[in-house]
């Protein structure tokens, strides 16, 4: 079973890997079979080769992303609240809460990411 303290840090790590867009370090997170839905609601993205094509698009478009407090942690399961800092448009930013469930071998299985057009304000 995966730590609180390793769990912890695939949440830190993942969003250092968003700010440097490093696609494969962000995959390399995940369980081979793992499902992603980003936003909530929308067609869930499953295994390792969609899940690099969806991470593909969409580091890119990030300037920087921050862990907005401590993730929540409890056995296999996480939240955290991040802030997302687009590109473009420049000077805002998209508040998030990741929620991550976690394998064995303590891969991320799932992650649903809760954020929505509300969740858009301007960069402090």
């Amino acid at each position: 079973m995966p730590t609180v303290e390793h769990i912890a840090q695939v949440f830190k790590t993942y969003v250092e890997s968003m700010t440097s867009g490093d696609v494969e370090k962000i995959v390399s997170l995940y369980a081979a079979d793992a499902v992603v839905a980003d936003p909530v609601g929308s067609a869930p993205v499953k295994g390792h080769a969609a899940i690099r094509e969806f991470y593909a698009a969409a580091a890119p478009q990030v300037d920087h992303m921050i862990l907005d407090g401590n993730p929540r942690i409890h056995q296999t399961w996480g939240a955290a609240p991040m802030k997302c800092f687009p590109k473009s448009p420049a000077g805002f930013c998209v508040e998030i809460v990741d929620v991550m469930t976690f394998n064995e071998e303590g891969k991320i299985s799932s992650m649903t990411a809760y954020w929505g057009e509300t969740n858009f304000r301007p960069a402090s």
